[in-house]
C-alpha cells in the first residue's frame, strides 16, 4: 500500500480536493484521520469518495471506545457503498489520554480491537451478532449487504503487532525510523506464523511526513 492520510482539520471540501490530488499523484490509499475535535472523518469520506476513482478510503484510524464497534462496522459499510467497495477500515486501540478527556477508560485494548475486526467482519458477512466480551451486542445485524472489506490495524507494541500478523489484511506500523520499522515487521512476522486467515498481511510505515515546496 502507497498510501496517505488526511486530517479533517481542514474543510471536508479542501480533504476531498487533496485525495483527489494524492489519487492522481500514484496513492492508493486515502485515510481521514480520526480525532473528536477535527471534523468527521466519515462525512470526509463521502466527499473523498465522490472526489476520486480509484484509491481505497476508510479512517486511518478509528478506535471501538468512542463509537460502539457495530456502530463502526456500519460506518464503514456505508462507506464501502458510497465507494462501490473501495473501503478499507483503518482500526486502532485510540489514544488514552484522548479518551480520558471524554471519560472513557481504553480497557483491554488488544481484546477490544480484535473483537472489534471479528465483529465488523461478521456484520459485513450478512450474520447476526451475538456477542459478550469487551462489549456486548445482542442480535446485531445489517439492513444492507456490505462487499469484502480489508482491516488494517494500527499498531506499535509487540502485542498489538504480532495480533494484525495473525489476524489482519494489513498492519499500520506507527513509527519513522528504518530501524523501528523493521522491528515492528519482526514482530508482525512472528504473528504470521500462527496466521488463521489467508493471504499476506501487509505491513505500512505510518511516518509523519510535512510537504513544502522548494524555494528554489
Amino acid at each position: 500500500m502507497r498510501g496517505i492520510e488526511l486530517t479533517p482539520e481542514s474543510p471536508v471540501r479542501e480533504v476531498a480536493s487533496l485525495a483527489a490530488s494524492a489519487e492522481d499523484a500514484g496513492f492508493d490509499a486515502v485515510f481521514a484521520s480520526c480525532h473528536y475535535n477535527n471534523r468527521d472523518p466519515f462525512v470526509a469520506l463521502d466527499r473523498v469518495a465522490a472526489a476520486t476513482d480509484d484509491v481505497m478510503l476508510g479512517p486511518g484510524v478509528a478506535n471501538p471506545y468512542d463509537t460502539h464497534p457495530v456502530k463502526l462496522a456500519s460506518q464503514v459499510g456505508t462507506v464501502d457503498e458510497v465507494s462501490d467497495g473501495r473501503a478499507v477500515l483503518g482500526l486502532g486501540a485510540g489514544d488514552a489520554s484522548t479518551l480520558r478527556n471524554l471519560g472513557v477508560e481504553r480497557d483491554r485494548p488488544l481484546r477490544r480491537v480484535l473483537e472489534t475486526m471479528k465483529v465488523a467482519q461478521d456484520l459485513w458477512d450478512g450474520e447476526r451478532v451475538e456477542h459478550d466480551g469487551t462489549f456486548v451486542a445482542a442480535d446485531a445485524g445489517l439492513n444492507y449487504d456490505v462487499g469484502e472489506i480489508p482491516v488494517y490495524v494500527g499498531a506499535q507494541g509487540p502485542h498489538m503487532l504480532r495480533m494484525a500478523g495473525k489476524h489482519a489484511d494489513g498492519v499500520l506500523v506507527n513509527a519513522s525510523h528504518e530501524r523501528d520499522l523493521s522491528w515492528a515487521a519482526d514482530r508482525v512476522t512472528e504473528g504470521e506464523s500462527d496466521r488463521v486467515v489467508e493471504g499476506d498481511v501487509d505491513v505500512a510505515a505510518f511516518a509523519s511526513v510535512s510537504i513544502a515546496r522548494d524555494a528554489s
